[in-house]
């Protein structure tokens, strides 16, 4: 009896092992399982939106958008160097024509993941003439992409307008308006006139500084706003053959103590490329 009590032991100790295991590795398979799954649907996430930027590219090219077959990095598109193992590609179906003359074509997008052959994601986009003519000739819109859209718009850089490529823009102006680094703003209030460029500025900054008159006169003891006291640091001066200590201290003026600053006035913003509609 005193033999088996140990050897029922060590059967028990080594079940209880197996069955930790078995536990443990379940538990790593479904915490694996969960993971993978996790970043997969993040992966397919991400595919989409990159999906919707393209898609947002060929609406406003409107029938007018060119294919492109070869795998092609989504930064060339957003600018971003951490799309570059992102590729797209879109192919574009046979126009045809509905009863009232309006041209349509389907574009079929899709988005890769560097290296691979399969897409991570495709879509088919609907392309129409009436999408790239919603806007009047003239009309200014807002670009968020380092890529140029289809030549019915022209970048607001100040360039010269061809007169036989768009003739209908020429009519209204031989330059389009240059709106490089400046801020658009509404007719009216405090502006200038219809596109005149009006200088920058700030709003007054006040402050007040003053001292006593008492055995330290001329001394500064306060100042406010924009002002601020400091100290050279102490000094002595030979009067009548007697040496007198003083503390010598000036008014500083530093606008960063009150507002933002930097080497330019400007609000919060985000840059953006403005164009002008064409044709």
């Amino acid at each position: 009896m005193k033999n088996k009590r140990p050897a029922s032991m060590l059967i028990s100790a080594i079940l209880a092992s197996v069955m930790f295991i078995i536990i443990a590795n379940s538990f790593m398979n479904l915490w694996g399982n969960s993971f993978t799954t996790l970043t997969a649907a993040k992966t397919a996430t991400e595919a989409q939106n990159l999906s919707d930027i393209v898609s947002e590219k060929l609406k406003l090219e409107g029938v007018d958008a060119e294919e492109v077959t070869t795998k092609t990095p989504l930064s060339d598109i957003t600018g971003n160097d951490d799309d570059d193992d992102w590729l797209y590609t879109y192919e574009i179906g046979n126009e045809f024509e509905d009863d009232d003359g309006n041209i349509f074509k389907v574009a079929e997008v899709k988005i890769y993941k560097d290296g691979e052959d399969n897409p991570r994601y495709s879509t088919e986009i609907p392309l129409s003439s009436s999408g790239s003519d919603s806007l009047e000739i003239g009309m200014v819109v807002a670009w968020t992409l380092s890529s140029n859209p289809s030549d019915n718009y022209l970048e607001c850089n100040g360039q010269g307008v061809d007169k036989n490529k768009y003739p209908k823009l020429y009519q209204l102006m031989h330059n389009v308006p240059d709106y490089q680094g400046v801020f658009l703003r509404g007719l009216g209030g405090n502006s200038a006139g219809l596109n005149q460029l009006q200088g920058d500025a700030i709003r007054n900054i006040t402050g007040i500084m003053g001292g006593s008159a008492s055995d330290k006169a001329g001394l500064w003891d306060y100042g406010t706003g924009v002002f601020y006291q400091f100290n050279f640091g102490r000094d002595s001066v030979d009067y009548s053959g007697k040496y007198y200590s003083y503390v010598s201290q000036g008014m500083g003026f530093d606008a960063s103590r009150v507002v933002p600053t930097a080497e330019e006035n400007r609000p919060v913003n985000k840059a953006v490329r403005y164009f002008i509609k064409a044709k």
